[in-house]
């Protein structure tokens, strides 16, 4: 649990806005008491992703149109993600950086909620959008264009090996098209896309289980978001104290870092960011990396006992 809980839960939210000391300080108690208070009133507030998502990122930042992306997660799993060419022969690149990843999960998490390959656009995309933070219009409008051009042209092979499993499929991301609309007609969508069966099949036998609010405030983060789904998925199935060496970190997390020592201090502040919206996480840091413990997972209803044990004490209520 990040200090910030801590505060709220021992003093209440006024009392601990109070003592902060700046501003940053105060941004981060409220969004500490949104996801608690979130995860007390919206147990159903959750987000599906395909695990593989979890542990292999997509790039912070554009790459070349053509250029392949592929990683693999030091554990049996590999990603590569093949850009293919438009009707005019150009490559429209891979999915990148905050939008993408909002993009990606708001596909999958439809398909598994309703578990269906069809999901429904128009305006089911753009509320969800609006709601992560994502502006429908200007910018926004034109950084959401383009990754769903990027992801309606990329072909996705994933491989994963173990000593007992063995898995491998290669498909595009979505069938159909995106439809999306020009500047003079910004809300063109289609009614509805398909994921790809084989992307499909994989989200439903390796689904990894977020906290929808917790998205929201990480949204324009990309590599806060990516160590809290890395959480999201880790934590709650180890057993023992598990450490994570910086070396591991700055090549899963840092490829446009070429120092590891600028990496380390970008991951700290994102690693804070992600325990921000995860209470329940449980991890540290030291001079070698990080040590991760056994943490209940980011969705309610876990979450609400904590919460509840501070609402019996009225001096202590969030406000």
């Amino acid at each position: 649990m990040a200090i910030e809980h801590e505060l709220i839960m021992n003093k209440g939210l006024n009392e601990a806005l109070r003592d902060a000391q700046n501003g940053q300080e105060r941004a981060n108690l409220r969004v500490a008491a949104d996801i608690l208070e979130q995860s007390a009133e919206r147990p159903e507030a959750r987000s599906f992703l395909h695990s593989v998502l979890c542990t292999i990122y997509l790039p912070h930042r554009r790459t070349a149109p053509d250029a392949v992306w592929q990683r693999n997660n030091g554990d049996g799993a590999t990603l590569m993600i093949q850009p293919t060419k438009n009707e005019r022969g150009q490559y429209c690149g891979v999915p990148y950086g905050p939008t993408g990843r909002l993009m990606m999960i708001f596909l999958q998490n439809e398909a598994y909620r309703n578990r269906s390959r069809r999901v429904e656009l128009g305006n089911t995309m753009h509320a969800w959008l609006r709601a992560m933070g994502v502006d429908n219009s200007g910018k926004g409008y034109k950084a959401a264009r383009e990754q769903a051009m990027r992801i309606e042209r990329c072909l996705v092979s994933v491989s994963y090996e173990t000593e007992t499993t063995r898995e491998r499929w290669q498909d595009t991301i979505i069938r159909g098209s995106f439809n999306i609309g020009d500047d003079l007609q910004p809300d063109l969508f289609s009614q509805a896309i398909e994921l790809s069966e084989s992307f499909y099949n994989a989200l439903l036998q390796h689904p990894a289980v977020l906290f929808e609010p917790a998205i929201r405030h990480l949204a324009g983060k990309s590599l806060s978001l990516d160590i809290y789904v890395w959480l999201a998925y880790r934590l709650h199935v180890l057993n023992r104290p598990t450490s994570v060496s910086w070396r591991a970190l700055h090549r899963a997390f840092g490829p446009n870092y070429a120092r590891e020592r600028d990496f380390r201090n970008r991951f700290r502040d994102s690693l804070q960011n992600a325990l921000l919206v995860y209470p329940e996480a449980r991890v540290d840091t030291n001079e070698d990396g990080v040590i991760l413990h056994a943490s209940a997972p980011p969705a309610p209803p876990r979450s609400v006992v904590s919460l509840a044990s501070a609402r019996r004490r009225p001096q202590k209520r969030l406000a």
